[in-house]
């Protein structure tokens, strides 16, 4: 047979209860501490990436890292060559800090900034994405490296989004594309990055740049 409590006896449970559940809360945490200090005094003072570091040049000169420096990852990543996208021979022509040759004055704008912030970056490198069950080769806009976590993000920029001339089909097309690179599991806020103007709105670099530090963690 149940036992009736009344709102005094209730709340009084409430806190013994509470009490209970906070000292075995404390105890686990005073554990957990004990065996994080007990991993760190056993923890080597120099770690696997740390050890080339402690060569000196000559010798760095002589061996190859297991795991390459910060410089080395990025060197490696600039080197690779590709073929880049088409123009049309009326085409407008734009070139950007680095001295290459882009769509737009925004592009020209983005490729800048990120020559400025020294950010390694490809301009219309081709990628794989999969298009309704086939696979197909992509130029996003520019290609970043984020050499602290040795992982590639790209940086798509929108236009044209209300353009007279064309305006049901860019927008269309764009918001397709963006649907696209989320089937492909390229997301706002994960590894993509967008910007976007129109003829009222144009590029407002510096908002790309913050979006940019803060896909980066700078």
């Amino acid at each position: 047979m149940g036992v009736y409590l009344n709102q005094k006896n209730l709340d009084l449970a409430r806190q013994l209860a509470q009490k209970s559940y906070d000292l075995k809360v404390l105890k686990a945490a005073e554990l957990e501490l004990q065996a994080w200090n007990l991993l760190a005094s056993h923890f080597p003072g120099t770690t696997v990436e740390e050890v080339y570091e402690t060569l000196s040049p000559a010798r760095q000169k002589l061996v190859t890292p297991i795991i390459p420096t910060d410089e080395q990852y990025r060197k490696q990543w600039e080197e690779v060559t590709y073929t880049s996208g088409y123009f049309k021979p009326d085409a407008p022509v734009y070139i950007t800090d680095r001295g290459e040759r882009v769509r737009s004055k925004s592009e020209q704008l983005i490729a800048n900034l990120l020559y400025r912030l020294g950010i390694p970056y490809r301009y219309e490198f081709p990628i794989e994405v999969v298009v309704n069950g086939y696979k197909k080769t992509w130029r996003p806009d520019f290609t970043i490296l984020d050499v602290k976590n040795r992982r590639e993000l790209y940086l798509e920029h929108f236009g044209k989004l209300d353009d007279q001339d064309d305006t049901d089909n860019y927008a269309r097309n764009a918001f397709g594309k963006m649907k696209i690179y989320e089937e492909n599991g390229m997301y706002d806020g994960g590894c993509m990055i967008y910007s976007y103007e129109t003829s009222k709105a144009p590029l407002d670099i510096a908002y790309v740049e913050m979006k940019i530090r803060r896909a980066l963690g700078m």
